[in-house]
């Protein structure tokens, strides 16, 4: 059974695999503006939602506890 910080983790890479993708697109895709503002959108929050993911996890102290 997954713990807690297991599962953070496993969420964590998951944003950052797909992040990773999406930049790829981002950058292989014609030229539309609208599509391009749309996919930076969703990449900076996708960034953000990992870095967040990626702070809780380096709070999550040793007894399964959130340092306060």
């Amino acid at each position: 059974m997954k713990t807690p910080i297991n599962m953070l983790e496993t969420i964590a890479a998951e944003l950052v695999e797909n992040t990773s993708l999406l930049e790829f697109i981002f950058q292989n895709s014609p030229d539309n503006g609208e599509i391009d503002n749309h996919l930076c959108c969703l990449i900076r929050s996708m960034q953000k939602t990992s870095d967040k993911a990626y702070e809780y996890i380096n709070q999550y102290d040793f007894k399964g506890e959130v340092n306060k």
